[in-house]
């Protein structure tokens, strides 16, 4: 069986073949995971070890309102276990290997009486962007002081392997492009 298209039909095919293969260029395809200016929120970036966590912010309330003392706000942040960073470490072998993965363990502030990985610690590959968001998984609860959006708190990563790094990091308002993302779990 065979098909034919007319001069319109065939112009239209190739203008989406085209435009499919322009898409796949531009997102490029690798092991090692790049850093885009896609993620929707302006957190802070740093490392813990040989694990990048970038994008780590706070969520406040819906439209600038803050949580109030002994409320609970969610964590947001991607870790990245770069296969480069891991060889550099020592450890062979690429994605997938036990060797290089690590696991984030533990998070704690002094501005929240405790704190809640929920689903268990966060498992961050080799290889692999691990995002949180824009469900709830990391939970600071029973805050000390209210949470305002616009101001920074401090937040304390701790790895299985890597160690704990402190950081300061923003309070973001659960607005715009965060208004898709879950406040925490009530409870």
């Amino acid at each position: 069986m065979s098909a034919s298209f007319s001069g319109e039909a065939e112009m239209r095919v190739r203008a989406a073949v085209i435009a499919v293969l322009l898409a796949a260029s531009l997102t490029g395809c690798s092991d090692n995971p790049v850093e885009t200016s896609e993620e929707p929120a302006e957190g802070v970036s740093g490392h813990v070890g040989k694990v990048q966590v970038r994008n780590l912010f706070v969520l406040g309330g819906r439209d600038g309102a803050q949580i109030p003392v002994g409320g609970s706000a969610p964590v947001y942040f991607t870790l990245v276990n770069s296969p480069e960073t891991v060889e550099s470490a020592g450890a062979s072998g690429k994605a997938g290997n036990a060797a290089g993965a690590d696991m984030l363990v533990g998070v704690s502030s002094p501005s929240a009486a405790s704190s809640t990985i929920l689903q268990g610690p966060v498992k961050a590959p080799v290889g692999q962007d691990v995002v949180i968001g824009p469900q709830a998984r990391v939970v600071l609860s029973h805050v000390a002081k209210p949470l305002v959006s616009g101001e920074n708190v401090t937040v304390t990563l701790t790895f299985k392997h890597a160690g704990s790094g402190t950081f300061t990091v923003p309070i973001q308002a659960q607005q715009e492009y965060l208004a898709t993302y879950s406040p925490a779990p009530s409870g």
